[in-house]
């Protein structure tokens, strides 16, 4: 299972607002242009750039040969004074190669990443350090957590989405979700009903036979959910409650945590209110609420400083 490091989540609502912390002082800065390494730079790069007012220039990169190039058809008049910005300052030489490709061409350069750490091999001027045990996780590389794509040692040989991985919840998705007050009323007699239901007549539009599932269920109940599981052809991984960890009351944040701890980047969730709280928690993997016939996705932030005007 992938566990190692965990995902420091940078949704889009996190990239703005890292990005707003700094922009009072750079506009003090007096820059010339802002200069993004392509692709991981990019969205940050246009934040700032709009912020400032600033012309939005960019770099390429080819890691194999560490081959620095312009991206952007203009580029900085001589003796420019540069914010460089890219996602993650980490332990490879793309920041680096591109910082001296900019320094050879006379520029003056300041760097603004989104995230860097203690072991990052060029520390930036502006930009937060991740906690150690950390890795940043963006949406435009959403599936560089799985650990398919881990394995490829940042070198895929596919383009990036066919490393997705998916995941889903049980009860409500492949079979019906029994109300509530029947398991209070009469907990064995729902469970022996239960064990009998077929499948859903309608599902999701995937193949689930292999995916992970992802279940409130307690894990007192796995032989009795396997057997079914087994029984209608479903053999992906299953991922059950620890009761003694979280509450039922806490199902959202189980379901939360494992599609973390497991590398998932796509979800689907049968409860609304929790498919909102596990978006709530991983705002970078996509989170579904299957409603029964329609997949919606879900996208939840909070709003700490709410008011009425």
């Amino acid at each position: 299972m992938h566990t190692t490091p965990a995902a420091f989540s940078y949704d889009y609502v996190r990239v703005e607002s890292v990005v707003s912390d700094y922009v009072p002082q750079w506009r003090r800065m007096d820059f010339d242009a802002i200069v993004a390494i392509a692709r991981g730079g990019l969205v940050p790069a246009v934040m700032a750039s709009t912020a400032l007012g600033l012309p939005l220039l960019a770099l390429a990169y080819e890691r194999r040969s560490r081959q620095v190039s312009w991206f952007t058809a203009q580029t900085p008049p001589h003796d420019a004074h540069v914010l460089l910005v890219e996602d993650i300052a980490g332990r490879g030489t793309t920041l680096q190669d591109c910082h001296a490709f900019l320094t050879a061409q006379g520029h003056k350069i300041h760097i603004f990443t989104l995230a860097h750490d203690a072991e990052s091999r060029l520390q930036p001027d502006f930009g937060p350090e991740i906690p150690p045990g950390w890795r940043a996780w963006f949406p435009w590389e959403r599936e560089s957590v799985t650990p398919a794509f881990a394995a490829t040692n940042n070198s895929p040989d596919r383009p990036e989405y066919e490393y997705a991985s998916w995941a889903i919840d049980l009860d409500g998705i492949l079979l019906p979700d029994l109300p509530v007050d029947q398991y209070e009323s009469d907990l064995a007699g729902t469970l022996a009903q239960r064990d009998k239901l077929p499948p859903n007549s309608l599902l999701p539009d995937r193949d689930l036979t292999t995916l992970t599932i992802i279940t409130g269920r307690p894990e007192k109940d796995r032989d009795r959910t396997q057997s079914w599981l087994d029984r209608h052809g479903f053999h992906g991984p299953l991922v059950m409650r620890d009761a003694s960890r979280y509450t039922a009351a806490q199902t959202a944040q189980h379901k939360a945590e494992a599609i973390v701890a497991r590398g998932h980047t796509h979800f689907i969730e049968s409860d609304a209110i929790q498919a909102l709280e596990i978006a709530r928690r991983v705002t970078v993997a996509r989170i579904f609420w299957w409603n029964g016939t329609t997949a919606l996705s879900i996208y939840a932030n909070e709003a700490p400083r709410l008011t009425l005007v």
